[in-house]
C-alpha cells in the first residue's frame, strides 16, 4: 500500500464512512466502506498524474475494480487539472472521472459534511487525485441516493454539478 493510498483510507474510514447527521444519517459516501472491504479501490501513485489517468481511463473497461484513483504529490495548476478531467470526461464517454485538488475549498462550496472533521492528513505534502468510474454505475448509485434525500443538503451548484451534469452526460452525452 502506497502512502497516499494509506491516508485516503484513514480519511474513508474516519470521515466518508461515518454517519453524518446533515446527511440524514447517512455517510458522505455511503459506498465506501463496501468498496474498500471488496477490493474495489484501486490507488495509484504517480509523479504523473495526466499520463497515468489516461492510461487507467483505457484500461478501466478491463478491470474489476469500481473505482480508481490516481493521485500525485506532483500537482498541477488548479484551472489546467479541472479542464484536463473535463477533456477525460469527454474523450471516455462511459466514464466518470472527478477530480480533487489541495486548492479546492470544500469550505468554499458550503460542503460542511466534508471537513466538520477532526480527521488530519498523514502525510506532510499535499496531493491531488482523479476518480474514475463507471459512468451508469454512478448514476445508479446517485439515483438510489436521491430517493433518500441524501442531496437535500448540497447546494444547488453542487448539485447540479454532480448529480445533474453527469446523469444529463449518461443520457445525452455531451451534445446537449
Amino acid at each position: 500500500m502506497n502512502e497516499i493510498e494509506k491516508d485516503l483510507r484513514s480519511w474513508s474510514v474516519e470521515v466518508l464512512e461515518v454517519p453524518n447527521q446533515d446527511l440524514k444519517g447517512l455517510s458522505p459516501c455511503p459506498y465506501a466502506k463496501n468498496a474498500w472491504e471488496k477490493d474495489k479501490v484501486l490507488v495509484i501513485q504517480t509523479d504523473d498524474i495526466f499520463a497515468e489517468s489516461l492510461r487507467q481511463c483505457s484500461d478501466m473497461p478491463f478491470t474489476d475494480k469500481e473505482l480508481i484513483v490516481v493521485a500525485s504529490h506532483d500537482i498541477p495548476k488548479i484551472k489546467k487539472f479541472n479542464k484536463y478531467v473535463q477533456n477525460l470526461n469527454i474523450l471516455f464517454d462511459t466514464l466518470h472521472c472527478m477530480e480533487f485538488h489541495p486548492d479546492y475549498g470544500a469550505e468554499d462550496a458550503d460542503l460542511d459534511f466534508l471537513y466538520n472533521n477532526d480527521w488530519e492528513s498523514s502525510l506532510d505534502k499535499p496531493y491531488c487525485m482523479i476518480f474514475i468510474q463507471d459512468l451508469e454505475q454512478v448514476v445508479r448509485a446517485s439515483d438510489k441516493l436521491q430517493t433518500l434525500g441524501y442531496y437535500d443538503v448540497y447546494p444547488d451548484e453542487e448539485y447540479e454539478e454532480l448529480v445533474v451534469n453527469r446523469k444529463r452526460r449518461l443520457d445525452d452525452g455531451y451534445e446537449t
